[in-house]
């Protein structure tokens, strides 16, 4: 199962900095390649040894939930205070994201990491001094003690830049303020400061000069222990990470349980992305979520019925994007209706079983004889690709040792498709966002 996953290191490019006196948020790197630590890992400072295997797939499922609030809140168009009446608190063990990824911030350096986040538009993480700040495993970060950190002004580039920003007034500070449906926030400081990303020491570093952060010293987590001190943002706005190097590219590849133990993300320069036949378009959209164009779900080469407006966007609803903070992917109302019929009659010799965590819609008693090499065929036919889901993209095991689909509704009424992680699993994904392309080619992610 995809939350079991343990990742070792992977080798970085050699040491490129720009210099300091460089004014543009922008830093002049090629390209470079850093780790992807599953958080249920022992590798991982999130890890929790009492967690038993019932344990970690509820919370996938948890996450799941969680990330469908943000993506309701996000598409809603609204702006989300928490000083407002109708302000809701989610549960606890609600944090975002299967992946974190570690890096240096400052100088001199101090490690840290955040939640490896296609959906999020800044890299934030806590700072002192505190006004609020939740628990973290390492110590928070002191801007105070780095010779690079540089406070954003009101109307700079920076600040104008910087998603989330506001200004109390022109000639102030810059600020920034996210706020998330579940009852998460963080508030601070827009800044600049250098962030570096490494092997830990095994082949070297890279370091990015005044790149665009949020510092944040007033910080909620409604997270159960001690959540990621902050988030990598990683989407298509203009303050996230991957747009603020040149070769606007970006690529990962995440194995399943089976097919070993290595997982990294890699940028610019050294993204891979695929041949032209594994391509399909990466919409312009809203939100900077990557959004893609699907076209139909088939079964065992059967188109099903489902109207190619399900897909779409229109306003504040609808469309398919990938998310990497998703953990199983979350079919619109329609389209899940369907797809759930036409699996069910796919596979009618055998009698669906309930989920007793009421997280999977669809599972099959494994002792009746279901077996992995009977089931159906499921491709998602994107514009210009045929994509196929393999066996171990589709079903997981529940904590009674049942196989189940790893897919669900979405019941947020925006009505969206999200395609999550757990799908994205032996794949290379590739974003290349100056020519709009994603890449998607199953292959060996050692």
């Amino acid at each position: 199962m995809a939350s079991t996953l343990i990742f070792s290191l992977v080798a970085l490019i050699s040491i490129i900095t720009v210099p300091s006196s460089m004014s543009s948020p922008k830093a002049s790197v090629k390209g470079f390649e850093v780790r992807l630590i599953h958080r249920d890992s022992p590798a991982s400072p999130l890890y929790n040894p009492r967690a038993t295997r019932a344990d970690l797939i509820k919370s996938s499922g948890r996450r799941t939930i969680a990330r469908q609030n943000y993506f309701n809140w996000l598409m809603s168009n609204k702006t989300w205070s928490r000083y407002s009446s109708s302000y809701v608190w989610a549960p606890i063990d609600q944090s975002p994201g299967d992946y974190i990824m570690r890096f240096k911030v400052g100088t001199p350096e101090v490690e840290t990491f955040g939640v490896f986040d296609t959906g999020s538009h800044l890299t934030w993480l806590q700072c002192e001094p505190c006004e609020r700040c939740f628990s973290q495993t390492i110590p928070i970060y002191n801007p105070a003690s780095s010779q690079s950190y540089e406070k954003a002004m009101c109307g700079s580039v920076v600040c104008n830049t910087a998603s989330g920003a506001r200004c109390p007034n022109p000639n102030s500070e810059c600020k920034y303020e996210i706020n998330y449906m579940d009852g998460s926030f963080t508030e601070g400081d827009v800044a600049t400061e250098t962030v570096t990303l490494q092997d830990d020491g095994l082949s070297g570093s890279i370091s990015l000069q005044n790149i665009i952060i949020g510092c944040g010293h007033s910080n909620v987590d409604t997270t159960a222990g001690y959540p990621a001190p902050g988030i990598v943002g990683l989407s298509r706005q203009p303050s996230s990470l991957v747009s603020q190097i040149p070769l606007h590219r970006v690529s990962y590849c995440i194995p399943s349980k089976d097919k070993g133990n290595h997982s990294s993300v890699r940028f610019g320069s050294a993204a891979v992305i695929t041949e032209e036949e594994t391509q399909t378009s990466l919409l312009s959209g809203q939100y900077g979520l990557y959004q893609l164009s699907l076209e139909g779900i088939s079964i065992d080469g059967t188109l099903l019925n489902i109207s190619r407006s399900v897909f779409d966007m229109t306003g504040d609803r609808g469309g398919v994007f990938m998310d990497s903070a998703t953990t199983f992917t979350l079919l619109a109302f329609d389209a899940f209706i369907e797809f759930k019929l036409g699996m069910m009659n796919a596979l009618s010799d055998f009698k669906p079983v309930t989920d007793v965590d009421g997280l999977f819609p669809l599972c099959y008693d494994y002792h009746s004889g279901f077996r992995l090499d009977i089931t159906p065929e499921i491709v998602f036919h994107f514009t210009g690709l045929d994509f196929p889901l393999g066996d171990e993209n589709t079903w997981i095991v529940n904590s009674e040792g049942n196989l189940c689909l790893a897919m669900s509704l979405n019941e947020g009424s925006s009505d969206y498709t999200i395609f999550g992680m757990y799908q994205q699993q032996n794949v290379n994904v590739g974003y290349d966002l100056d020519n709009n392309i994603v890449s998607l080619k199953y292959g060996d992610c050692e």
